[in-house]
């Protein structure tokens, strides 16, 4: 097994700040727990982290110009085989959960690279 990531951009209604939208999307995901962390690797220099069974969740403000109307990152990761059953899964919670709550949402693909593809859930 590998530790496998996906990169989704995210935004939900008038959520302006990382708390707001942090207090909405952890439950949407069905996580109950989290905690926010300090890092400068993040904008803001904080985070928030929050787990499930068997997927790692982080969220943190995103500073991609080129996506400002998805405004938070969020990263989801497992110790998977392979990539694609993380994405399969992946896509299946935000299809069936989050995106009801009244989320809108982004799977991107090379983040962050020239060649970054985004994916409208």
């Amino acid at each position: 097994m590998k530790m496998q990531y996906v990169n989704l951009l995210g935004s939900f209604g008038q959520a302006t700040d990382l708390d707001s939208f942090v207090t909405a999307f952890f439950p949407a995901m069905g996580i109950s727990k989290y905690e926010e962390r300090e890092s400068g690797s993040y904008v803001d220099g904080r985070y928030f982290k929050g787990a499930s069974e068997h997927l790692t969740v982080i969220v943190s403000i995103s500073d991609e110009s080129d996506h400002e109307d998805l405004p938070f990152w969020v990263q989801v990761s497992g110790d998977v085989p392979d990539v694609a059953g993380l994405i399969s899964e992946v896509d299946r919670t935000i299809r069936s959960q989050v995106i009801p709550a009244g989320f809108q949402f982004a799977r991107m693909t090379n983040f962050g690279r020239r060649d970054e593809v985004r994916i409208d859930y």
